[in-house]
């Protein structure tokens, strides 16, 4: 058999904050594992570097509430609030190379932006996602600014060091 702690682990969702005073939790599953994880009689929680089985006994509200065993009263469920909740890849239905790219700019996030005139920017520190269009948000000189993403202004990107070289719209650092 398989070794489960050398099995690819897929996150699932995140362990929320306590709900009453029996030890149930709030907790929040991306939708497209929705269906696989309200189906498992365990789930595995990240706690450090290990992921811990805890077993399931009941789902409640819709799968937006969860009774594990042994976690009875809000004192043990505050232990796992916040945690990440993690279920091995072969007990999905869906892989993650099926997921669709929602945004193709998230893989950048970390970047640092360069300009092609003004040299470096600062890092993406997050990527909007507007109906138009895609922002990256940076710091830069103390202030928050948002530069527009769009395929037209990416010069090159060099992935080795996490540059995306940018010829941007003049007057957008006076903003």
């Amino acid at each position: 058999m398989a070794d489960p702690m050398k099995e690819e682990m897929t996150k699932v969702g995140r362990m929320g904050r306590p709900h009453g005073l029996r030890g149930e939790l709030k907790v929040s599953i991306e939708e497209i594992y929705f269906e696989d994880v309200v189906q498992q009689d365990s789930l595995l929680i990240a706690v450090g570097s290990q992921y811990v089985p805890h077993f399931v006994e009941a789902w409640r509200s819709g799968g937006n509430l969860v009774k594990l065993e042994d976690i009875d009263d809000k004192e043990a469920a505050q232990m796992l609030q916040q945690r990440e909740i993690y279920l091995p890849a072969h007990l999905l239905t869906i892989s993650t190379e099926d997921i669709p790219a929602d945004n193709p700019f998230e893989q950048y996030l970390g970047y640092l932006i360069s300009d092609t005139e003004f040299g470096p920017v600062g890092k993406i520190n997050e990527i909007v996602d507007l109906p138009e269009h895609y922002l990256a948000e940076v710091s830069y000189q103390g202030k928050t600014i948002m530069i527009p993403l769009h395929a037209d202004l990416i010069e090159g990107i060099d992935e080795s060091k996490r540059v995306l070289l940018m010829d941007l719209p003049e007057g957008l650092f006076e903003l």
